[in-house]
């Protein structure tokens, strides 16, 4: 009993979903000795969700490599594909000791999992043997832990208007943009700073909460034009950032490019046509948060100067010389 009350108290003291998600996987498969077991996140839109591989273990093996965020959503498996899958996505009940090959075994089964209303992932638990009652209570039991400890990390990762992550969780996850991969692919990070222009009009002329409702469908345009795989905060105010992975800057300014153009298309209610600037830069290996932000800053000041409702790249900016180099103490130099 000792060991599983040390096993929930590790469980308890992470603040990071990457090994939150480990340990609650580790826990159950030390108790459990199961095959397999699997924490899937369902990613996507809602028509064509996707398995996201959070964390695994396999007998034999121990923990198993996740997918990395920046999987392209066409290479996950489809919820659909497996309806076994989807049919305990979609309800509150587990489904238990199915027969993978036969009546004898192995046993799969799955349960959903949940932060507060949201549905948003699935575990897969092979076992040799049907559950026990008591392991149902102890799979019950964490999960219960698991849910709650996600629940309080959305609260604290979210601003509470847009539902974005916000700029504590920004700091906090910048970090690993810089941190070396096992991943071969040519990608790199880029920062993108999104400045809705002339907000400071829409609250003077319609209201902070016609302003907060113009917030609120920006975020949701943030969500529908980017991947599942970009990570999108609210930063502050009418400020946005956007970090993505990219082969090169013409793909980068592509993304961004799209999105500006749905923004600028879109008509919000009472207010009309909202655009915005937008600044981007590649995240360099010796990056901090504060120094990449400052890049993108600059870049979106520039379009600022020059009519808004355009995207530029910092690099671009420095090969044209309408952008000099600064560190973060500088003052910007513009042509």
């Amino acid at each position: 009993m000792s060991d599983l009350i040390g096993s929930v108290a590790n469980l308890t003291g992470y603040r990071d979903r990457d090994l939150i998600d480990s340990t609650f996987v580790s826990v159950l498969g030390d108790w459990l000795d199961p095959l397999r077991l699997n924490l899937y996140r369902c990613v996507g839109d809602g028509s064509d969700l996707r398995l996201l591989l959070q964390a695994g273990m396999e007998k034999g093996q121990g923990m198993i490599a996740a997918d990395p965020s920046w999987t392209p959503l066409e290479a996950l498996p489809q919820l659909t594909s497996r309806p076994q899958f989807e049919q305990a996505f979609a309800q509150d009940e587990p489904l238990l000791d199915l027969p993978l090959r036969a009546d004898d075994g192995p046993w799969l089964n799955l349960f959903a999992v949940w932060a507060g209303p949201r549905r948003f992932g699935i575990i897969e638990l092979i076992s040799e043997q049907p559950l026990l009652p008591v392991q149902l209570r102890l799979v019950s039991g964490l999960l219960k832990i698991y849910r709650n400890q996600i629940t309080l990390l959305d609260y604290s990762e979210r601003d509470s208007l847009t539902g974005l992550l916000n700029r504590k969780t920004f700091d906090e996850q910048f970090i690993k943009c810089i941190e070396p991969t096992k991943d071969d692919r040519p990608l790199s990070w880029w920062l993108g700073v999104i400045d809705v222009d002339h907000f400071k009009r829409v609250n003077d002329n319609f209201g902070h909460l016609i302003g907060d409702e113009v917030l609120l469908l920006v975020a949701r345009l943030l969500r529908s034009a980017f991947r599942q795989s970009e990570q999108l905060y609210r930063f502050g105010g009418e400020e946005f950032i956007v970090l993505l992975r990219a082969e090169h800057e013409g793909e980068a300014m592509l993304a961004f490019e799209f999105f500006r153009e749905q923004l600028a298309g879109f008509s919000f209610p009472q207010v009309g046509t909202v655009t915005a600037s937008v600044g981007f830069t590649r995240v360099r290996q010796m990056d901090n948060a504060s120094s990449a932000v400052d890049r993108g800053d600059r870049a979106v000041y520039h379009a600022k100067k020059h009519g808004r409702n355009q995207v530029h790249s910092h690099e671009a900016l420095l090969r044209s010389d309408e952008l000099l180099e600064v560190d973060n103490s500088g003052a910007i130099e513009l042509f």
